[in-house]
């Protein structure tokens, strides 16, 4: 023990002085004894000596002294047992070995509680400290498992920790390639053996199509110890078999693939079950289906395009929408024009308005109907009234003077992106005519194709664009599109350069927006057992602004037409629930509200699923748990070893208490001992004082 402070020692021969000075002023001339008492000179001695000691520790504490100790402490040995409790082990271990384990584990168990501190965990996914062993966990981690251990006892005196599974992980890492402060006893369980199962490994599709698209859907097959056999599969929607095949089982191990095509033939979300025949002995039946989502939606759009008259142009642009298949064109003359324009996402207005023929009151139909809009310029072009109908420039052009204007591409344009290809081909198209003259741009243009004149790189726009308040719109200006057409064929063989620009045009402007005011979704269509589900909703006012005054509900339903009542939960400026507890099943879902006096609904479906990760593996990797043993210097044994785990571990040389030896330095003021001994001085010497009549 010892004691330090911060100031030179001899400040303690100032806390003795104090304390002598102190003493001297109190008992040297005093008169207040009883007469009797006064010449005991050793009394009063005796009671100047506690007052000095008494002031003099409390000057020295003054001082903050510290007191440093050493310290041993002993900590005993502790050993760490990991229990798998994932539903593969119940696939792999036989009613006789289960009865075998259970009856060899608890004779482990108890041997080892009663000589060393055992702490007794159970692992899936999560690491759990409890002793509910039931087999029933979806998914197995056991690096996470193993690392947790780890964290939770850095630096203690763990001699072991045995780990009981059958090596088989389907979620985090590998387990071998992280490394443990402790040696891993593996006590290996489950059959190394395949077992006759047939199940489907793996499915791939589209989870989004279009109306009348064809549907591809992947299916990974495997099957063990059936050889001979044949695989029965079959995909169905809403219980009606769609198709099924036949397909043999070659190999003792087999594996295949086949696929299905499905028509999207409605719109909405769709769900799809695919299931593979069953055999007699099958371990497990659970991985034999599967079911997944498609959503169909109609992409769709068609296109109108008013021309002033016939203009090689026009062929070009139709040239592109005709490859397409989400997009048709219907092609009018304004001269002649008959179209109603609800149906139609885009409206091309060629060389209008014109000189000639005007077209104000075609320009006020579509504008009324806020259908977006793309100018294409020309020599036929009334650039007055072309200025007067919209917003996103005006040109001034001189006289009748044109320009020959070649593409010069915009890098600070992000409403969308052009390939390095068209990219590289722009600069080589040839020049169109463009009017010469001022051109001013509005507050919202973008500009994506610049003209350049010559050798001049300029500002002046040759192909913009504007979104006025959800209604987009662009302007080409210039006349001699099929040039760039053909360019592109001379020079590259194919049209894909004047292509991408085309399409890449249409697919901005005429990109339908989701304008429901009311919706609903969840974050995905199909949720493991047990996972959390999300739903989000959004309600918007006449504005399109997001507004969550009026209390939102929703209702789930099961197949068998039972109903989950909830209400949504309120957040900044929209909705949001969550729950994990439905049971397996297909369901859908209303969610209602009544804002402004008007019903809003909105509707979706859903499937939970049984997890079938523990499912897709009923193999034992036993190899695993021999790595990880030999990796931290720890032992591999069977289930059959368990008696020879139990003397190994009994008999460790290592799983001995360990001592450390700690410095402890705490303030001198904090010893309670030295507070009695201050209070015990100074209550002698009061009573003492009072006894003889002093005060």
């Amino acid at each position: 023990m010892e004691i330090i402070f911060s100031y030179p020692f001899w400040f303690i021969l100032f806390c003795l002085l104090l304390g002598a000075l102190y003493a001297v002023i109190l008992y040297y001339k005093n008169r207040d004894f009883t007469p009797e008492l006064k010449n005991l000179v050793w009394v009063k001695g005796t009671l100047a000596v506690l007052r000095w000691i008494t002031v003099s520790v409390l000057a020295f504490l003054l001082l903050s002294p510290l007191i440093k100790s050493n310290h041993l402490d002993k900590i005993d040995p502790r050993i760490v047992f990991l229990q798998d409790n994932s539903e593969s082990l119940k696939l792999n271990l036989s009613t006789e070995d289960s009865s075998q384990y259970q009856t060899g584990i608890q004779s482990l168990l108890t041997a080892i509680n009663g000589k060393y501190d055992l702490d007794y965990y159970t692992f899936d996914k999560d690491l759990k400290q409890d002793d509910i062993l039931n087999f029933k966990g979806k998914s197995t981690n056991i690096s996470n498992a193993l690392e947790q251990v780890n964290g939770l006892y850095y630096n203690q005196n763990v001699g072991a920790i045995i780990l009981a599974s059958d090596g088989i992980y389907n979620q985090g890492d590998n387990p071998i390639y992280s490394s443990y402060d402790f040696p891993i006893y593996a006590l290996a369980l489950g059959d190394t053996n395949q077992q006759t199962d047939v199940k489907i490994v793996a499915v791939r599709n589209n989870k989004i199509a279009y109306l009348d698209d064809e549907i591809q859907v992947e299916v990974d097959l495997q099957a063990n110890h059936l050889k001979e056999e044949k695989y029965t599969i079959s995909l169905s929607s809403k219980g009606n078999v769609l198709q099924s095949k036949t397909l043999p089982i070659s190999e003792d191990f087999d594996e295949t693939e086949t696929n299905f095509t499905i028509k999207a033939e409605a719109i909405g979300i769709h769900q799809y079950t695919l299931k593979v025949k069953s055999f007699e002995d099958e371990i497990s039946v659970v991985n034999n289906t599967f079911d997944f989502f498609v959503e169909v939606i109609d992409n769709r759009q068609k296109i109108l395009l008013v021309a002033n008259a016939p203009h090689p142009d026009i062929a070009a642009i139709k040239s592109v929408v005709e490859l397409n298949k989400n997009f048709e064109i219907d092609i009018q003359y304004l001269n002649r024009l008959q179209a109603e324009f609800t149906p139609y996402s885009l409206v091309i207005l060629h060389q209008l308005p014109s000189t000639s023929l005007g077209g104000q009151q075609l320009l006020n139909s579509v504008k009324a109907a806020k259908i977006p809009i793309w100018f294409i310029s020309g020599t036929s072009s009334a650039y007055k009234l072309f200025n007067e109908a919209q917003s996103m420039l005006s040109i001034d052009p001189s006289a009748e003077n044109t320009n020959d204007a070649s593409p010069l591409l915009n890098s600070s344009f992000t409403s969308f992106s052009i390939s390095d290809h068209t990219a590289q081909s722009l600069k080589k198209f040839p020049p169109i005519i463009t009017p010469f003259g001022n051109y001013n741009l509005g507050a919202s243009t973008s500009i994506a194709l610049k003209q350049k004149i010559g050798s001049i790189e300029t500002d002046f726009p040759l192909l913009c664009f504007q979104d006025n308040f959800g209604t987009r719109s662009a302007a080409f200006i210039g006349d001699g599109l099929w040039r760039w057409k053909l360019h592109d064929y001379l020079e590259n063989d194919s049209h894909e350069a004047f292509n991408e620009i085309i399409e890449k045009t249409f697919n901005y402007l005429a990109l339908k927006g989701d304008k429901r005011k009311f919706r609903v979704n969840t974050n995905k269509n199909t949720f493991f057992e047990g996972e959390m589900i999300q739903f989000e909703a959004e309600l918007y006012n006449e504005s399109y602004e997001l507004v969550n005054d009026p209390e939102v509900n929703l209702i789930v339903r099961n197949e068998e037409g039972q109903d989950f009542p909830f209400t949504f939960n309120k957040t900044s400026k929209s909705y949001q629930f969550q729950t994990n507890t439905l049971p397996l099943g297909n369901y859908s879902y209303t969610a209602i509200t009544n804002f402004n006096g008007t019903k809003q609904t909105a509707e979706g479906i859903f499937s939970i699923q049984a997890m079938q990760l523990e499912a897709l593996q009923t193999t034992a990797n036993h190899k695993l748990l021999k790595k990880l043993a030999q990796q931290t210097d720890g032992s591999f044994y069977l289930l059959d070893e368990i008696n020879t785990l139990q003397e190994e571990i009994m008999n460790l040389e290592s799983l001995k208490p360990m001592l450390y030896e700690s410095v402890k330095t705490q303030a001198l003021i904090n010893l309670k001992a030295l507070f009695f001994v201050i209070l015990s001085f100074l209550s002698v010497e009061w009573f003492a004082r009072k006894w003889m009549g002093a005060y």
